[in-house]
């Protein structure tokens, strides 16, 4: 009797994760078609750094908070720096990878707004690194909570750059343009380019950019938690590496509406589309190198949660190095090429390898289960 209880309720857990997954899939279409009818009417970095990111970051920052308010700092530490590092490495690698292939130029040239959130995450790192210096402290507690919060603020309050595609188109060829036929004839492109993709998309409505993004919103706030709950249990019930489960499986099975995302506005190789896609990965990270840190240190100092080191130590400086690195190839290259995404996979592999030798033959235990359950 027991034993059949058991056997229906791993069926419907395995049923659960697959279902919650089909859906976050379409999700992740609703997400991607609405995001990218709004990237060609308004600021990529508003459509997908601030609306897109919080969709997709939202649910993870309630598991993070409720992780750290049930005392499991431990998970809470581990699954954000694994969902950082897997949308840094992961996504963003995905997104370059399949952006620069789906283009005939075989690069992708961001908008400047992009490239100003990637200068920020480069520098919101520090925020994390301090903490591995330092431990919980104030100082950092109050710098991310702010940083955040002046993030927003510029982000909302800065002038729409309405020559953001034609600066981009610029950089393309090497910003040596002089004033002239030479930049009219690179407007007149760009102009062609939005015609064609405009009639490409059939000049799809705001409202309707809009009600998809509502959909694919509340599908992800819904069915988020019964998936990651689903890879838990099965993680737990297979006996998989506790650091497997809690830096790598929950954390690529949290971000998977953001992985889906990426794809989706990347494959069809469109400028604005990528641009969102790209906006959106950077302005996600920054809710954690900013936000979510100066949450992690007010439990720890509120708490009074020992610093275990070097667990901890190891698991943010590896955070602070993957964030720093995305956001460096956003604004320290002219173009992105192929070659960065591989970069970015290679460095998701080096830095899985770093957190299995360091925490690896730990046990699993119920309380580990319950800060995402």
């Amino acid at each position: 009797m027991v034993s059949e209880i058991i056997e229906e309720f791993t069926n419907w857990t395995y049923f659960n994760g697959i279902g919650s997954f089909i859906l976050l899939v379409v999700a992740s279409w609703f997400v991607g078609e609405g995001g990218e009818i709004l990237g060609n009417k308004y600021d990529a970095s508003i459509i997908g750094g601030l609306v897109i990111a919080w969709l997709n970051t939202a649910p993870e920052a309630i598991f993070f908070v409720t992780s750290l308010h049930s005392n499991n700092p431990r998970f809470a530490i581990g699954a954000v720096c694994g969902s950082t590092i897997v949308v840094c490495t992961v996504a963003l690698g995905a997104c370059l990878w399949i952006g620069t292939r789906a283009r005939i130029s075989n690069t992708i040239t961001l908008q400047k707004s992009v490239k100003q959130q990637c200068t920020i995450l480069f520098f919101s790192v520090l925020i994390p690194l301090s903490i591995a210096i330092f431990g919980f402290n104030i100082i950092s507690c109050l710098i991310g909570i702010f940083s955040y919060i002046w993030f927003l603020w510029y982000s909302i309050s800065k002038p729409t750059n309405k020559d953001n595609d034609y600066s981009s188109k610029k950089e393309e060829h090497g910003g040596h343009l002089e004033v002239g036929f030479e930049e009219l004839q690179i407007k007149n492109e760009i102009e062609e380019e939005e015609e064609e993709e405009e009639e490409e998309e059939e000049e799809e409505s705001v409202t309707k950019g809009i009600i998809y993004l509502l959909i694919g919103g509340f599908l992800i706030i819904a069915f988020s938690s019964p998936f990651i709950n689903s890879v838990v249990l099965i993680a737990s019930e297979l006996h998989i590496n506790p650091i497997l489960l809690a830096f790598f499986l929950a954390p690529i099975a949290s971000e998977a509406p953001e992985i889906l995302e990426s794809i989706s506005l990347s494959r069809k190789g469109h400028h604005k589309s990528i641009n969102v896609a790209f906006s959106n990965l950077i302005g996600g990270t920054i809710t954690k190198t900013t936000l979510l840190m100066g949450i992690l240190c007010y439990y720890g100092m509120n708490r009074l949660y020992v610093w275990e080191s070097p667990n901890y130590t190891v698991s943010l400086l590896i955070l602070g190095i993957c964030s720093g690195c995305a956001g460096f190839i956003g604004f320290g290259f002219q173009k992105q090429k192929k070659q960065h995404g591989m970069f970015l996979f290679f460095l998701f592999a080096l830095s899985g390898i770093i957190q299995y030798l360091l925490n690896s033959g730990e046990p699993l235990n119920a309380s580990h289960l319950t800060a995402y359950i």
